[in-house]
């Protein structure tokens, strides 16, 4: 076996190994989120309703953080059905030829005023950018309710919908655009740790 197949096996045996504890996102108490500039003086939000995602981490703090998002598109919800519609369209997301929306994570770090940084790939109507989100961690909760071990991260980003793709606008009469180009991401995330 040549040199650089024994790297390859040693690093994935390192990379699977380095997490082993398995988070599981609850559906229930989590938000997918978005919000865009509207009109250069309003801002629309929205939520992504159906998604799923997996977590490892074996750190109190999370700063070993390994994430891998997958996002149904066509379940984006800004609860205008008309809007929804088009972003659903090839305008925005064009979702039937795009179903998914992806986030594969591949570091986390803390910087000096303990935020998580994680870093990742996003895919976006099959264009793929590297991403880092800002995270904060909420705290654990030993025993819920539930007699579950229960965590709380915040993870947020800004990212430019023209590098994706969804590029569509309109003209205002007074001058300027419709739509901001910059979209703030946040996912407020109430995770539980696996039961093994």
């Amino acid at each position: 076996m040549s040199n650089f197949f024994i790297l390859v096996f040693s690093l994935h045996a390192f990379f699977v190994s380095a997490q082993t504890t398995k988070w599981n996102v609850d559906l229930l108490h989590s938000k997918v989120g978005f919000s865009v500039e509207h009109m250069m003086v309003s801002e629309t939000e929205g939520t992504f309703d159906k998604y799923d995602a997996t977590l490892y981490s074996d750190t109190e703090d999370f700063s070993d953080l390994k994430v891998d998002f997958i996002i149904e598109s066509a379940s984006i919800n800004t609860r205008n059905e008309k809007r929804d519609k088009h972003l659903r369209d090839f305008d925005f997301f064009d979702a039937e030829k795009y179903p998914s929306i992806t986030f594969k994570g591949t570091s986390t770090k803390k910087d000096k005023n303990n935020i998580l940084l994680i870093t990742g790939n996003l895919t976006i109507r099959n264009v793929t950018k590297e991403v880092t989100f800002k995270g904060e961690y909420k705290g654990t909760i030993v025993k819920d309710a539930f007699g579950l071990t229960r965590a709380g991260l915040i993870i947020s980003t800004v990212i430019n919908r023209q590098d994706y793709g969804v590029a569509y606008n309109g003209n205002l009469e007074v001058g300027g655009l419709m739509l901001g180009n910059d979209v703030n991401i946040s996912c407020r995330l109430s995770i539980t740790k696996d039961k093994v």
